[in-house]
């Protein structure tokens, strides 16, 4: 198959599949006709995949992704969450009780590196296959199956390469960080402020507050740094709140035009705003195939298949220009 073809084969089904989810904890089945169901020693295989949060579209789009694997292989899967992407103790309690309820397997976006590497080591122990997705933890190779992600420290360099390309290489740009010890986040910055610190010297960074994926909070913390510094010239979120919260303050702000904006994770939202000319661009994942691989890794292990122990689902930039492509039919907001 050709690159693009691995890339871009699972979304356009899956995306089909998105559903609204209740915000509380919940699970539920991949349901649908599986023409053969995955048992190990005659009992079908139940997953649990664990995101960070459980209603944004990029977690609906993990669900889908991870459902239609469940629907292909025939394995039940369980879709379960802490309440909010700020609480590691919340999302260890529903990892443990997974665990304890012997699920066959378990895929984790580790809300927090630090926090929930014990965890981790835990199911570990207990024998129970687990797949970290989206972002890392603080835990060696052998503690899990495989680690399914986007290269988020090439996603960083994309935004700053493009940054630095839309603001003529200098002037001061902001960037709106998400939480501490959120890996995959930390990553998308580090990747940022490298770029520009090797390739745009003339280009001064300066990181607001955590926006913790939060809209409001995004919009508060961008708020203050556009007042304190009434020189810059562009914003770059590391996540769509932070993204969203960012263009709120440069609205607010009346400053629209003249601060480029250069967002991370697509919405309809976004779409627009890039239509409008309001935002330059965004920095898109895979989260469908995030969902998909994570299951399909954990029914190869349950089977005592061979799983790669790394799975880039990829990146790309959609811009104006470009966001009307064949190659970005696919990463469309729906």
């Amino acid at each position: 198959m050709t690159r693009r073809a691995v890339f871009f084969s699972l979304s356009a089904v899956a995306l089909g599949l998105l559903t609204g989810c209740d915000p509380k904890p919940a699970a539920t089945s991949g349901g649908g006709d599986a023409p053969a169901p995955t048992t190990i020693g005659g009992k079908t295989l139940t997953l649990a995949v664990i995101p960070k949060g459980m209603t944004h579209v990029f977690w609906q789009s993990v669900k889908a992704g991870a459902e239609k694997a469940g629907e292909e292989m025939g394995a039940k899967i369980q879709w379960v969450g802490a309440q909010k992407e700020t609480d590691p103790a919340g999302q260890i309690g529903v990892v443990e009780n997974q665990m304890n309820a012997k699920v066959d397997g378990i895929a984790l976006a580790p809300l927090d590196k630090a926090a929930l590497a014990g965890t981790i080591k835990k199911v570990h122990a207990a024998g129970v296959p687990l797949v970290i997705f989206d972002s890392a933890a603080d835990v060696t190779e052998d503690q899990y199956v495989s680690f399914i992600a986007t290269d988020n420290l090439k996603s960083g360099e994309i935004a700053a390469r493009q940054m630095g390309k839309i603001v003529g290489g200098k002037g001061t740009v902001i960037m709106v960080p998400n939480a501490a010890n959120s890996a995959s986040t930390m990553d998308r910055e580090a990747g940022f402020e490298s770029v520009m610190k090797k390739e745009f010297p003339g280009i001064t960074v300066v990181r607001s507050n955590y926006g913790e994926s939060d809209r409001n909070k995004s919009l508060n913390v961008s708020q203050d740094a556009l007042s304190a510094h009434p020189d810059t010239v562009g914003i770059f979120g590391s996540c769509e709140p932070c993204a969203i919260g960012a263009l709120k303050a440069v609205e607010a702000k009346k400053l629209t035009g003249k601060v480029k904006i250069i967002a991370f994770d697509n919405t309809n939202e976004i779409e627009k705003g890039i239509t409008d000319g309001t935002i330059d661009s965004v920095v898109i994942q895979n989260p469908t195939k995030m969902g998909y691989e994570s299951v399909k890794a954990l029914v190869a292990a349950k089977k005592g298949e061979k799983v790669e122990k790394k799975i880039d689902t990829g990146v790309v930039l959609m811009t104006k220009e470009n966001m009307n492509s064949e190659e970005m039919k696919d990463f469309r907001a729906k």
